[in-house]
């Protein structure tokens, strides 16, 4: 039997972390986490049409770690979540937002790091985070 591992919470420490992962492709931290109902219906992210999204539940696990890639915004993706039944639990997100000239597998390698990291509990698979070949 494997050893459980604790699970990482959203914290402004965790965030800074994700955002050191980004490295150059990092917009500007945005260090307030948000309701799905601000991204959706306010549009709190929708200034940002790349980044990595976390999303965490009402014991501010970190759930879910995501990305996006958009002629909209960001939020335009949690939407879809909220929509397809999968962000149920998520209660606090926040977003790491990239250059918006962000190479596509850039931002995937981005995902993976940060995934690796705070070792999100509902992601089933990251993108590979190594240098492409």
């Amino acid at each position: 039997m494997k050893p459980s591992r604790f699970p990482c919470t959203l914290t402004p420490e965790n965030y800074d972390t994700a955002c050191d992962l980004a490295g150059s492709a990092l917009l500007r931290r945005i260090p307030a986490a948000s309701t799905i109902l601000q991204i959706t219906e306010g549009g709190a992210w929708k200034a940002f049409s790349t980044g990595v999204y976390l999303a965490a539940d009402f014991e501010n696990i970190i759930r879910y770690t995501g990305s996006a890639i958009r002629d909209g915004s960001v939020g335009d993706r949690v939407q879809e979540h909220v929509l397809s039944g999968r962000a149920a639990q998520w209660t606090r997100l926040m977003v790491v937002p990239l250059a918006a000239d962000t190479e596509e597998n850039l931002v995937r390698r981005i995902e993976g790091r940060i995934g690796a990291v705070l070792r999100p509990i509902d992601t089933k698979r990251l993108p590979h985070f190594g240098r492409p070949r």
